[in-house]
């Protein structure tokens, strides 16, 4: 049995998407011959039953000719997968769908974002099924849709063996894209409540932005932190890899998700794995999250008031047992491969 994998980045050093890897190692336990298309390949190191192909974004090439290499190489592998798996650019889907069908093979998409385009309707289509992590992640009503959880490596995102030493200081962090809608302005103003009050902490914000208005939105950030006299408090990292987050988790003991995006960050479920006491509004984690360690109100007051109200508590053990009970790794490929492999992937 052989799968072709189709996803944007093949790069463990990759802050966003070096996740991937660890997904593609347990790919790799359930295939013969695990084939992967990206548009960017760097550091990675795979089992030998996995290969992976760049179409040339990394190299250059116009998107003309990522698609005459998409074209190409699903063809020129055609003997060596059954089935293909998207990764998150339902595009891939909608351009070669003909393709995999004219060869047989069922296509499936993976997805977990709320925003919902014209590419996810056609996709959904031509689909023989698709996976997201949780309801919120795929807003299209299909019986297609299949939710599998979200895939932490827990062996990789646990909590340090002196955890306990954390309790007695207030270190916070978040981690995530410096977009505005992560809402940073909310933990910035909380960071001012606390100051004025005499409270001890340090907060540390890791990421970097991706587009213009990103780029803007973090200088107005530093300008803010600036202004208030928080530079000894805040800290921006900029981009860190994900293979090297594990130790920024397990060195804080409050971490903070202030996303409007809807879909479950998968950042959330990794801290909770590290042992962190997890504080979000996050529209996912409603369904899972105790009440105490929910943000309902997006303001700097509620968020100062819930870190003080949760701090010195020990959430790590029941947090740490959710994400393996119900988003460890394994347990995910186990049921995509599984459906995948099936005749009617759609039951």
């Amino acid at each position: 049995m052989g799968l072709l994998i189709i996803t944007k980045t093949v790069d463990e050093d990759d802050q966003l998407l070096g996740f991937f890897i660890g997904w593609l190692r347990e790919f790799a336990k359930k295939y013969d011959r695990i084939n992967v298309l990206c548009l960017e390949k760097g550091n990675f190191n795979l089992p030998e039953n996995v290969g992976v192909i760049s179409l040339g974004k990394d190299r250059g090439l116009p998107k003309i000719m990522w698609l005459n290499n998409l074209y190409r190489e699903a063809w020129k592998l055609r003997h060596e997968y059954n089935s293909v798996f998207v990764h998150m650019n339902a595009i891939y889907v909608v351009v070669a769908s003909w393709l995999w069908k004219l060869m047989g093979k069922k296509v499936f998409l993976w997805y977990a974002h709320k925003t919902i385009t014209w590419q996810h309707r056609v996709a959904e289509k031509f689909a023989d099924g698709i996976f997201a992590s949780t309801p919120q992640g795929f807003r299209l009503k299909t019986p297609k849709l299949h939710i599998v959880g979200q895939g932490i490596d827990t062996s990789l995102f646990k909590p340090t063996t002196n955890y306990q030493l954390l309790t007695t200081n207030l270190k916070i962090l978040s981690v995530g894209r410096i977009a505005p809608i992560k809402n940073y302005e909310a933990l910035i103003d909380s960071a001012e409540i606390l100051h004025k009050k005499g409270i001890d902490f340090a907060i540390t914000i890791v990421g970097a932005p991706v587009f213009h208005e990103d780029i803007e939105y973090e200088k107005k950030l530093k300008e803010l932190v600036r202004g208030k006299r928080l530079e000894g408090k805040i800290k921006f990292t900029g981009k860190i890899s994900n293979k090297d987050l594990p130790g920024y988790y397990q060195s804080h003991n409050i971490y903070i998700n202030l996303s409007r995006t809807g879909s479950l960050d998968k950042t959330i479920l990794e801290a909770m794995a590290s042992g962190c006491t997890v504080l979000s509004s996050n529209d996912s984690a409603r369904e899972f999250l105790p009440s105490e360690l929910i943000i309902f109100d997006n303001d700097g007051n509620q968020l100062a008031d819930k870190i003080l109200e949760v701090r010195g508590g020990n959430y790590s053990e029941k947090l740490r047992q959710y994400v393996i009970d119900n988003h460890s790794v394994g347990q995910l490929i186990e049921k995509i491969t599984k459906i995948i492999n099936s005749r009617n992937p759609n039951k």
